[in-house]
């Protein structure tokens, strides 16, 4: 009778069979273990490339924050106060991250988050739109953008007043064989009249310049007489998934 070789997938096979003709056990064990450790480690420095990726990313964010925020800003306290704000959105950002780090981030939970940062007083205000999960690349700039907008609605806009109220809608749009998220943020009602800024700090050039740029998106600013406008339209996918629509049922 010539040999035959049988192939047996059992990590816990003796190195003798009762049946004579199965001769080579081990060879077939020895090669699931070191494809599992070999899995493993891809598994593993997958993992570390990507984290070393994002630090990358959250690095070169940083730099250019305290960069940015030195210009225009007339006194250290008042740089050391905006890059504090700054940094503390950042922060935000991340520890939604990692909280669910393949979901995305909830932009409900991320205005709310920053208008409870700045203390908005919740009877003011209104936010609300169909459920939907940023995903990593997208978070830290839109979390940058709608905290310089929470604190420039404080500390010149209608949340500084005593009347007037802030609107926050956003909703899911498909045209052009393309999705995009249309996120409003409207100020209306305020006390005095409205101007355009003369100069334009670090939220305007976020909005205007760095959304486009990073993410894609077309973004528009307003100046209406009492209030002010900004609208934000960002594609779905990009470089990377910038967005989707959430399990949870639309408001």
């Amino acid at each position: 009778m010539a040999p035959t070789l049988t192939w047996v997938i059992a990590p816990h096979f003796p190195r003798r069979a009762i049946d004579p003709h199965v001769t080579y056990v081990n060879a077939a064990t020895r090669g699931v273990a070191y494809k599992g450790g070999l899995d493993r480690r891809m598994t593993t420095e997958n993992s570390n490339a990507e984290f070393r990726r994002q630090l990358r990313s959250l690095f070169a964010v940083l730099r250019a924050i305290v960069r940015r925020s030195a210009n225009g800003e007339s006194s250290k306290s008042d740089y050391a106060a905006y890059l504090e704000g700054r940094i503390g959105a950042l922060a935000r950002v991340q520890d939604m991250l990692m909280r669910a780090p393949e979901d995305g981030i909830d932009l409900e939970e991320l205005v709310h988050g920053e208008l409870l940062a700045q203390a908005a007083p919740a009877s003011r205000y209104r936010a609300i739109g169909p459920d939907t999960r940023i995903g990593r690349e997208a978070a830290m700039p839109l979390g940058l953008a709608l905290h310089e907008l929470a604190l420039n609605t404080l500390l010149h806009g209608v949340l500084g007043e005593p009347s007037g109220e802030l609107d926050i809608r956003w909703d899911h749009e498909a045209g052009d064989g393309q999705k995009r998220l249309r996120l409003l943020w409207e100020e209306h009602g305020a006390s005095i009249p409205r101007h355009p800024p003369t100069l334009k700090g670090f939220g305007l050039e976020l909005i205007e310049k760095t959304l486009p740029y990073e993410l894609d998106a077309c973004t528009r600013v307003d100046w209406p007489e009492r209030g002010a406008r900004v609208e934000i339209l960002l594609p779905a996918e990009g470089r990377a998934m910038f967005w989707r629509a959430g399990d949870r049922a639309n408001p």
